[in-house]
């Protein structure tokens, strides 16, 4: 029997300038669609997992468009609505050499921010659900989503559906008069898998390692401190980005599931396309991974080779296949050409 992976989160359309242009010189933009959550259901989905993604479209063109997108890709919509509103939105402005990219959202009042936990059918919503998804950007975006995320994570854990938070903090999205660690611990108190990058457990659960920021001492140190502190938690996943520039980066993982301690191979990408949703082509592989019972060194790597694939594919998504990530955690010869 398939397994079935259920994501929340918000889908957006992506508007970037083409090229390497700045957000002030556009005359036109590139567009595709992603969010967290939809980029973690799309890349399971492409990895043969049956992903069912819950959200919010709006009504006419746009939400159809969207819609259409999720179904092209293989995503189970049953579980989302449709309501009059806007779709949210976020401008990508791409970085180059040593000029940073940036991200402008244009998200609020969106249709998804008005989603009522109330609303949705939590029984058609993890129907022989085996895994749940999600991101800290859903808290973060407005009281009511907060609502949502901790009563879809209530919902889960009563139907006994293992659970995996990212918690993929976004400063700027926490503006409604709560901060991250003011919600973050107890959405984590309740899950099994905790993923983060190098900066979010200081931003969510006040939390650091010792040692240098990203070096073996630092994650394994904050690993201790996090599994002390959250007992529920099985494992704790860590992705480690250095950059030199724009298009050059450092790249690991870090898994520790209390009874081992591993790190992915590390890749050093000289030439990145596209840098968004490579941590949500993590959560997706490492995910595939654990429901395949993979052995932790196997489980990290499938998921580090899958964000590490993700860096040469433009836009939010991940579109690489099982073979794809298993040859790539595998080798040690890179970019040769198929025949």
């Amino acid at each position: 029997m398939a397994r079935t992976v259920v994501t929340l989160g918000e889908l957006m359309m992506r508007l970037k300038p083409p090229g390497k242009l700045r957000l002030r010189q556009a005359q036109g933009f590139e567009i595709c669609h992603g969010g967290a959550e939809a980029n973690v259901a799309v890349s399971l989905a492409h990895l043969g997992v049956h992903s069912r993604f819950v959200t919010t479209l709006p009504e006419g063109e746009l939400g159809t468009q969207a819609l259409r997108f999720l179904r092209t890709h293989g995503v189970d919509t049953a579980s989302i609505q449709r309501r009059p509103g806007r779709l949210g939105l976020y401008f990508m402005e791409e970085g180059a050499d040593y000029r940073s990219g940036c991200v402008i959202y244009d998200r609020a009042g969106s249709v998804f921010a008005g989603m009522a936990a109330e609303d949705i059918d939590w029984d058609e919503a993890f129907e022989n659900a085996d895994w749940f998804h999600m991101s800290g950007i859903t808290p973060a975006l407005c009281n009511g989503t907060r609502i949502l995320a901790e009563t879809a994570i209530n919902e889960a854990r009563r139907r006994g559906i293992r659970i995996s938070i990212d918690l993929n903090h976004r400063e700027r999205l926490w503006s409604y008069g709560i901060g991250a660690c003011d919600v973050m611990p107890a959405i984590i108190a309740r899950a099994d898998t905790l993923i983060a990058g190098r900066g979010d457990c200081l931003a969510c659960l006040d939390m650091d390692g010792k040692g240098e920021n990203g070096s073996p001492e630092w994650a394994a140190s904050l690993s201790q401190k996090v599994l002390a502190a959250y007992p529920n938690l099985e494992r704790f996943a860590l992705t480690i980005r250095a950059s030199a520039s724009a298009d050059e980066h450092d790249w690991q993982a870090f898994l520790d599931t209390r009874e081992t301690q591993v790190f992915s191979k590390l890749y050093t990408m000289k030439h990145v396309v596209d840098r968004v949703g490579t941590g949500d082509a993590f959560c997706a592989g490492l995910i595939y991974a654990l429901l395949e019972r993979q052995p932790p060194q196997d489980a990290v790597n499938f998921g580090a080779a899958a964000n590490c694939l993700k860096h040469s594919i433009a836009g939010d998504v991940n579109e690489v296949m099982v073979g794809e990530v298993t040859r790539l955690a595998g080798t040690t010869a890179f970019g040769r050409l198929r025949r």
